[in-house]
């Protein structure tokens, strides 16, 4: 675990160290990032629940570097793009989320959270998709996919789909605005779930009685629900 930090919120500090001590690899450490480390360029994109930048974090990302020896060190890549995303409530019950999902395999890598200087609200440090969501991709791209790509998509959305039911959660907003899409170095697309703001437990009851979501992808049983009540 980091040692000699604080974002001076007692609350956010045992958050975080909570997952630290859950995590065993390096590279997925998660931490307290000051907000003088990331340097926000653009706003790439808002929802219901936060809105969404891209950043470049100056310390860098961690990793593990093969040495020409053979040896594995751990060291970090400078000016790494990253995204932020604003956090609705003080609760950090999305950071929570996809930190669980995170530790059995879910593939969008957290790297900790910050706090705007200027708002004072909390902020999720994560990976960035060079790619945008999967709505604006296939409507882009459709075309030029072979049945190889669309194959892979699918497999990598299903994988990371049944990493979050393991955790026990349902995603509560699943559509394809949702699901971001990522080119690699090899031109090798993936894509990750992400916004799980409204992640539940599969138990847990929607005490509220409301509806959430983006309305051509509710489900239509809700809706039957609700107006029953």
């Amino acid at each position: 675990m980091i040692r000699k930090w604080t974002c001076g919120n007692k609350y956010v500090d045992c958050c975080i160290k909570e997952f630290q001590l859950r995590t065993s690899k390096y590279e997925n450490i998660i931490e307290w990032i000051p907000f003088d480390k990331l340097s926000i360029t653009d706003k790439i994109g808002e929802g219901g629940f936060g809105c969404v930048y891209f950043a470049t974090w100056s310390d860098g990302i961690r990793k593990i570097e093969k040495t020409d020896d053979y040896y594995y060190v751990r060291s970090r890549e400078p000016s790494s793009a990253v995204a932020l995303k604003t956090l609705s409530n003080s609760s950090l019950k999305e950071f929570k989320n996809h930190m669980k999902c995170m530790l059995v395999g879910s593939k969008l890598k957290i790297y900790g959270l910050t706090q705007n200087t200027e708002t004072n609200e909390y902020m999720m440090v994560f990976q960035y998709a060079n790619s945008g969501n999967l709505y604006k991709f296939l409507r882009s791209n459709f075309r030029g996919l072979n049945w190889k790509t669309k194959l892979k998509l699918l497999l990598d959305i299903s994988e990371d789909l049944l990493r979050i039911h393991d955790t026990g959660y349902i995603h509560a907003d699943f559509h394809s605005g949702n699901i971001l899409q990522h080119k690699g170095l090899n031109e090798n697309m993936k894509s990750y779930i992400s916004d799980m703001g409204l992640s539940k437990k599969s138990n847990e009851s929607d005490s509220e009685g409301c509806i959430y979501g983006v309305i051509p992808y509710v489900a239509p049983e809700v809706y039957q629900v609700k107006s029953l009540h």
